[in-house]
C-alpha cells in the first residue's frame, strides 16, 4: 500500500524517441523534492538499466537504472503491462497523482522490431484515460509530436513543414497514432496538455532550460534534449499554466539544428 503523499506522479512510457522522455521525466521527478512517490508504467521496464539511454545526458558514464540507487529506491515503484493490446485495472494506480505520458512515438520503425509491432499512442492512452478519470485525476501532461493535423501555425519553421511530410509518407502510421490519441484527450473530462517537441537529438546536451513558442514570435530551436523535454513535462504536471490545449517547446531561438 502506497502511503499518502504530498504529490504523487504516474510516469508512463513506450518505446521510440517520444517514448524517452518518458525516462528521463523519472529523473525530472526525482529532482523534485516535494514529489514522495513515483509510479512507472511501462512494458519496458528493462529499458531502465541500458547506458544508453539514446541521449547525451552523460556520454561519458552512461545513465543507471534509478531503481538500483538506495537513494531513490523507496520513492519509486515500477509497474509491468504486458501488452496495451489488453485491458487493465489501472485505476489504483491513479489515485492521488499527477500524471505523465509518453507512450507515444514518430518513428517509421524500420529499424525496430518492437515499433514495428503496433504504435500504442492510441491504446496506451485509451486506457490510462478511463483509469484517470476513474481516479479523478487533476493534472495529465501528454507526449505528441509537431506536425500533426491542427498545428498549422504553431511553430513558423522550416522543419515543421519536413515533419508534415514525413507524416503524410514515410510515418503515416505513426501520425495517426498520435492524432488519434490527441482526440481521445479532447473529448475527455481531463486537464490535459499535448506537448509537441522539435527534434530531439540523441547528442544535444540538457541545459536545464527551455523556450515555448508563442504565436507571432521567433521560432524556438529546433534540436533540444530529452532530460529538458521531460523536466517541462513534470514542471507543467507540478504547477500547470497551460490548459486543454498543445504547446510547441524547443531550445532557445536561433539555436542550431
Amino acid at each position: 500500500m502506497v502511503p499518502p503523499a504530498v504529490n504523487r506522479i504516474v510516469i508512463l512510457y513506450g518505446i521510440g524517441g517520444l517514448s524517452d522522455v518518458g525516462r528521463h521525466a523519472i529523473l525530472a521527478a526525482l529532482e523534485k523534492p516535494s514529489v514522495e512517490h513515483i509510479t512507472v508504467i511501462t512494458s519496458y521496464p528493462e529499458l531502465l538499466d541500458e547506458k544508453n539511454w539514446e541521449c547525451n545526458c552523460l556520454p561519458d558514464s552512461g545513465h543507471t537504472n534509478p531503481f538500483n540507487d538506495p537513494a531513490y529506491a523507496k520513492r519509486l515503484e515500477m509497474v509491468k503491462i504486458n501488452s496495451w493490446k489488453n485491458d487493465h485495472d489501472l485505476s489504483k494506480h491513479f489515485q492521488s497523482a499527477i500524471v505523465v505520458s509518453c507512450l507515444g512515438n514518430r518513428q517509421p520503425g524500420w529499424k525496430n522490431a518492437e515499433i514495428k509491432k503496433g504504435w500504442i499512442a492510441y491504446e496506451g492512452n485509451k486506457q490510462v484515460i478511463k483509469a484517470m478519470e476513474g481516479a479523478h485525476v487533476s493534472r495529465v501532461v501528454v507526449i505528441s509530436s509537431i506536425g500533426l493535423k491542427g498545428d498549422d501555425n504553431a511553430w513558423p519553421h522550416f522543419a515543421n513543414k519536413v515533419m508534415k511530410i514525413l507524416f503524410k509518407t514515410f510515418q503515416r502510421k505513426a501520425r495517426k497514432d498520435l492524432e488519434a490519441m490527441e482526440s481521445l484527450y479532447k473529448q475527455s473530462s481531463l486537464d490535459y496538455l499535448l506537448v509537441r517537441p522539435v527534434g530531439i537529438g540523441e547528442d544535444v546536451v540538457p541545459v536545464g532550460e527551455y523556450f515555448l513558442q508563442e504565436y507571432g514570435e521567433e521560432a524556438v530551436g529546433g534540436n533540444m534534449a530529452k532530460l529538458d523535454v521531460a523536466r517541462f513535462m513534470v514542471d507543467e504536471a507540478l504547477s500547470p499554466s497551460l490548459h486543454k490545449t498543445s504547446k510547441v517547446v524547443g531550445s532557445k531561438p536561433g539555436s542550431p539544428m
